[in-house]
């Protein structure tokens, strides 16, 4: 079993079996519960560990995490980075709402530190890719050059990819779990009901009265 699943598995990080509401409203039928990841420092630890063992011998520079689990994710990837002989920095974007579209930006005086710099993008969880596209913007649009970006599990390798990304992508781990539009889900369809404790099941249930 690939380490990083097997490291989830064991905390009970990826939960089957129930019908759940994805960020950009997607349904599907296995979760990845990230939180109950980030207060086991050990075992967080050693998966940045592994981003680190790809990227160090690629002169990365800066590191961006996208908040909240990125901003967790880029300060250990980081520490292994300079562990291994590396300078780099840490930094995260963060969400913002302009003309009720999320975008991702650089605040705190973070866009100078990305301008012009070697940058790998780290991020816990990709379906869609809709929201590591944005991350991908925001640094673009400071000027930082992305050598990579790497995600702890990619559940929709067909979809997110290099290609379809137009950066370089990498996955430490990847979880084909199939994402159904509301419309077509088999999971409604069936009478599953949807999950209101994990994931966006209670705002889409709300959204639906």
């Amino acid at each position: 079993m690939n380490e990083v699943i097997e490291i989830l598995t064991k905390l009970g990080v990826i939960i089957s079996g129930s019908h759940f509401v994805g960020t950009q409203g997607v349904h599907f039928d296995t979760y990845m519960n990230k939180d109950v990841l980030y207060p086991h420092i050990k075992e967080t630890s050693r998966i940045c560990e592994l981003y680190a063992e790809k990227y160090k011998d690629r002169n990365i520079e800066i590191v961006v995490g996208p908040t909240m689990g990125g901003v967790i994710l880029s300060q250990w990837v980081t520490y292994y980075l300079n562990k291994m002989g590396s300078r780099a920095l840490a930094v995260f974007s963060e969400k913002v709402k302009v003309e009720n579209e999320e975008k991702q930006f650089f605040s705190r005086g973070y866009d100078k530190l990305v301008k012009g710099k070697r940058v790998l993008i780290v991020e816990d969880n990709i379906s869609t890719g809709i929201s590591i596209r944005k991350v991908i913007k925001a640094v673009k649009d400071v000027g930082g050059n992305i050598i990579g970006v790497c995600a702890m599990v990619n559940r929709n390798p067909k979809e997110v990819n290099s290609e379809t990304l137009g950066v370089p992508f990498e996955a430490l781990s990847n979880i084909e779990v199939p994402l159904y539009k509301p419309e077509k889900c088999p999971l409604c369809k069936s009478g599953i009901p949807i999950n209101t404790t994990l994931g966006h099941g209670k705002k889409f249930l709300e959204s639906k009265k």
